[in-house]
């Protein structure tokens, strides 16, 4: 697999965007807890396959991805990121780098190596989505893409899938017997019941392992920071499982009973 190497160029938006040392103190303890959580959640040695989707579009599925990997990265892991969302990729944009072939390139035969590119500045590999394909379901569940994760196996520590909207397209369910845990994002004031119960349903059907929640796009409230409720220092950020059942404590009420 030869690498393609790159920094990453960030312009104002992106810089605020991606995860780094400049980033709110809130924002990295809570991908450092995130990164904890998913570490303690698929034990065991040898390459973890983590699988990132949401309900529906504009949940920040993948900015999640982008910032769990360099989270990952922080702690000199391999790992690489794969934009699996064929049809409305964001992950190139996001890092703001040029990748003309991709993911859809290399599954279609296009090209014949691994169109990885090395991001320098952060540590990470990328597989963009690649040109768009008439058919981005068959590629994804194609004997190749099979095959291209099991060579990523041999080289990395952690795969990290961004997948399209589940509750869109089947794609993210379709390789439910290769993802160890997937991650579901859920934003605040856009996430729906109804449609977090569709994703969870589907997902149940396949017999996907969900190891979290990522539950983002909420304010940051001052108030929250009070040592006797909360400790020292405060909830940083609403990240994590917990805040998912609390959040939707309705459905585990109805799903107790």
């Amino acid at each position: 697999m030869r690498k393609k190497e790159k920094d990453t160029k960030r312009s104002p938006s992106s810089k605020a965007m991606l995860l780094s040392s400049s980033s709110p103190f809130s924002v990295q303890e809570a991908y450092k807890t995130l990164r904890a959580n998913v570490t303690f959640s698929l034990p065991g040695t040898g390459c973890k396959c983590i699988g990132i989707t949401s309900a529906n579009r504009g949940e920040g599925k993948s900015t999640v991805a982008v910032n769990l990997t360099i989270s990952l990265a922080q702690l000199n892991k391999k790992v690489v990121l794969i934009d699996c969302d064929l049809r409305l990729p964001t992950v190139i944009s996001k890092l703001n780098i040029n990748a003309k072939e991709g993911l859809s390139n290399y599954l279609s035969g296009q090209i014949e190596e691994v169109p990885i590119v090395r991001i320098k500045n952060l540590g990470v590999d990328i597989i963009s989505s690649g040109t768009i394909p008439p058919d981005a379901t068959t590629l994804i569940n194609s004997n190749e893409m099979l095959k291209l994760v099991e060579l990523l196996k041999e080289t990395y520590d952690y795969i990290v899938f961004d997948f399209p909207p589940i509750n869109v397209v089947s794609d993210a369910v379709l390789l439910s017997g290769t993802i160890d845990g997937y991650l579901l994002v859920i934003r605040h004031e856009l996430s729906e019941f109804q449609s977090v119960n569709e994703m969870l349903r589907q997902l149940k059907f396949s017999e996907a392992k969900i190891i979290g929640c990522v539950y983002n796009g909420k304010a940051e409230e001052r108030k929250y920071y009070k040592k006797k409720r909360y400790g020292k220092y405060g909830r940083y950020g609403r990240y994590g499982d917990y805040y998912y059942k609390d959040y939707y404590k309705d459905y585990y009420k109805k799903s107790s009973q």
